[in-house]
């Protein structure tokens, strides 16, 4: 559905009854350093204002998923965070009031895999080569393992003290990142760039588990003094 017809507190609960979490992932055509070169036709021609609408509404959804019940936070069980994903990019320059992002790489966390023996050595083996000679397949691997760098941000409201198990990268061509060697435009590059990658994800699962979102607006400040009144 369009994210957009989510714009009142009743919409958003016709159609997530609860809601622990929200993880979004807006376009980064218009935000990616990558593409710096063509931001001035963007900015010219209402692109990059439409691709900001996305991350204004990612942020009034978020507020309306907010729990406003003291009591909710009373609960250490209780969940809520959000997240929206991005590239290396302008999102902040652009709307600084969304504030500063958390970075990471996927080998920063691919130790969650449980990798086994005989990934490692196939890792140590494709490492050897120096980014020489690197096949599409070992590739792949190296994406399937989280072996690879790619600098990503998240923004938002979470808890970011997330525990890394990770691994030294491995080279997938001249350049380092496999994704620069696969081929750009290719539908299935870029299906395994979007894809995230599953030992950050199990590191933000773990994470998040009793991190609850806006606690700090419901919390009181116990009095440090007398008042004074003059009459």
């Amino acid at each position: 559905m369009d994210v957009n017809m989510i714009d009142t507190v009743e919409t958003a609960l016709d159609l997530f009854e609860h809601a622990d979490g929200l993880l979004a992932a807006v376009p980064c055509d218009d935000f990616a350093n990558s593409g710096a070169r063509w931001f001035a036709d963007k900015d010219a021609d209402g692109r990059t204002e439409a691709s900001m609408e996305l991350v204004y509404q990612v942020e009034r959804i978020a507020n309306l998923f907010m729990p406003t019940d003291p009591e909710y936070y009373e609960d250490p069980d209780n969940t809520f965070f959000w997240a929206m994903e991005n590239p290396v990019g302008r999102i902040g320059t652009l709307h600084p009031e969304i504030g500063d992002p958390f970075y990471f790489e996927p080998c920063e966390f691919s130790g969650y895999l449980d990798l086994s023996r005989k990934d490692i050595a196939r890792l140590n083996y494709i490492r050897a080569k120096d980014g020489a000679n690197v096949t599409s397949e070992e590739r792949e691997f190296i994406i399937r393992c989280n072996a690879y760098t790619k600098k990503t941000g998240l923004w938002g409201d979470f808890n970011r003290n997330i525990e890394k198990n990770g691994i030294e990268p491995v080279k997938g061509g001249p350049w380092g990142n496999p994704f620069m060697s696969l081929g750009g435009k290719s539908a299935k590059t870029k299906e395994l760039r979007s894809i995230t990658p599953a030992g950050f994800a199990q590191a933000f699962y773990e994470a998040q588990i009793g991190y609850q979102a806006g606690k700090e607006d419901f919390e009181c400040v116990e009095p440090t003094g007398q008042l004074e009144l003059e009459f």
